[in-house]
C-alpha cells in the first residue's frame, strides 16, 4: 500500500510537471482508440480502414473537445456505412442526430462515457463503466452510458445485418432498425447499468468505512448476478468464464481508479460536533493519506582541509544509504580528519604557579 502512495504521489508531480504534452497524447490516444475500435467492427470502405486514417483522426482529436470527437466519430461512421448502403447511412445518420441531441441537452460533459462504452465492449470490459459512473458522477449519468450502449448495438447490428443479409441496399436500413428495436440484449444491458450505477452511488454515499470499496464490490458482484440470473430467465446465451474475468478486471480497474483519486485513511476519522448561530453540526472527517517519497541529500561541511570535506562528504553519503568510494570506511575519520582549532583558556593564579613549577622541573 505504502508503494502504491509512493507511486501515486510520483505520479501527481510528473503529471502536474507534463500536464499539456500528457492531455495532448491523452486525446490522442482517446482519438485513435475510438476511431480503431470503430474500423474493427465496421471497416468497409478501404480508404479509411487503414493506419493513417487512425492516425489523422487521434491528431485532430488532440485539437478539439470531446463532444467535437463524439460528433467526428459519428461521421466517420457514417461514411464506413455509406461504402455499402447510401440509405443505411442516411438511417444511420438520423439515429446519431437525435442521441446527439439528447447528450447536448442533458449532460454535454459526459461524452466520454458514450464514446467509452463502444470500446470497452470491444475490449470486454464494459461493466467499469457503471461503477465508475456511480463513483464520480450522480445517478443521471445513466443517460450518456444508455446512449454508449445504444451506439454500439447499432453498430454491432450494423455489421451483422449487413454480413448476413442478402436484401439489396435499399431495404438494409428496415433490417438494421428491426434488428436494433428486437436486440434484447441491449435493453437488459441497459436496465441492468442503470440498477448498478444507482446502487454504487447510494452505498459510495453512505456513513460508513470503506464505503467507496464496498460499492466497488457491490457493483460487480451486482453486475455478475444480474447479468447470469436475467440472461438465464430470458434464455440467453451467456459464456461465464470471459463474463467473470470482465467484471473481475473491471472491478480491479475501477478500485485502482479510486485508489489514485481519493485515498482515505479510516483509522484515522473522527466525528465532531460543532454550533453556529443557526445550526448544530454533526461532521464525521477521514483524512486522505498521503505520503511522499524519501529524497537523498548530501550535506557538505566547511573544513580547513580537502581531505576532512572529502571523508566528511563520504560519511554523509553511507548515513543516506549510498555506497562510500574509494574504500573510505565511516570509522577512519577520526583517525584521518584533522582540524584546526582556535581556543582560549582561562587560568587562575594557582594553576600559573603550577605549571611554572612544572617548567622548573623539566
Amino acid at each position: 500500500m505504502i508503494q502504491l502512495l509512493v507511486f501515486k504521489e510520483y505520479l501527481q508531480k510528473f503529471y502536474q510537471k507534463y500536464a499539456l504534452v500528457l492531455n495532448m497524447l491523452f486525446r490522442f490516444m482517446a482519438g485513435f482508440t475510438t476511431f480503431y475500435a470503430a474500423n474493427q467492427v465496421i471497416g468497409y470502405s478501404p480508404l479509411l480502414n487503414q493506419i493513417w486514417a487512425q492516425v489523422l483522426s487521434g491528431c485532430i482529436s488532440m485539437v478539439f473537445p470531446v463532444h467535437v470527437l463524439l460528433f467526428l466519430a459519428a461521421v466517420f461512421i457514417i461514411l464506413q456505412i455509406a461504402y455499402v448502403s447510401s440509405y443505411l447511412a442516411f438511417t444511420t445518420a438520423l439515429v446519431f442526430a437525435v442521441l446527439y441531441f439528447m447528450y447536448i441537452r442533458f449532460l454535454p460533459k459526459h461524452g466520454f462515457a458514450i464514446l467509452a462504452m463502444p470500446v470497452l465492449y470491444t475490449l470486454d470490459i464494459p461493466y467499469v463503466m457503471p461503477v465508475i459512473m456511480g463513483l464520480l458522477s450522480a445517478p443521471v449519468s445513466i443517460i450518456p452510458v444508455s446512449l454508449g450502449i445504444i451506439v454500439y448495438y447499432l453498430i454491432l447490428d450494423t455489421a451483422y445485418v449487413i454480413g448476413t443479409s442478402t436484401e439489396d441496399s435499399i431495404n438494409l436500413y428496415k433490417l438494421v432498425l428491426q434488428q436494433l428495436s428486437s436486440d434484447t440484449q441491449m435493453y437488459v444491458s441497459i436496465c441492468i447499468f442503470a440498477v448498478v450505477t444507482i446502487v454504487v452511488y447510494f452505498i459510495r454515499n453512505m456513513k460508513a468505512d470503506y464505503a467507496f470499496e464496498i460499492a466497488i464490490l457491490t457493483g460487480s458482484l451486482l453486475n455478475l448476478i444480474l447479468f447470469i440470473g436475467v440472461n438465464y430467465l430470458m434464455d440467453i446465451n451467456t459464456d461465464v468464464i470471459p463474463l467473470l474475468a470482465g467484471i473481475a478486471f473491471s472491478g480491479l480497474i475501477a478500485w485502482l481508479i479510486q485508489f489514485f483519486r481519493l485515498p482515505l485513511n479510516y483509522a484515522g476519522s473522527e466525528n465532531l460536533q460543532f454550533e453556529d448561530d443557526e445550526y448544530y453540526y454533526y461532521v464525521r472527517a477521514v483524512p486522505k493519506m498521503n505520503i511522499t517519497a524519501a529524497r537523498k541529500r548530501v550535506k557538505r561541511f566547511n573544513s580547513h582541509n580537502e581531505l576532512d570535506k572529502d571523508v566528511l562528504e563520504k560519511v554523509v553519503q553511507e548515513d543516506e544509504g549510498e555506497p562510500a568510494s574509494n574504500g573510505v570506511l565511516k570509522q577512519d575519520m577520526d583517525v584521518t580528519a584533522r582540524h584546526d582549532f582556535e581556543f582560549t583558556v582561562s587560568l587562575d593564579k594557582e594553576d600559573l604557579e603550577e605549571i611554572e613549577k612544572m617548567e622548573k622541573n623539566d
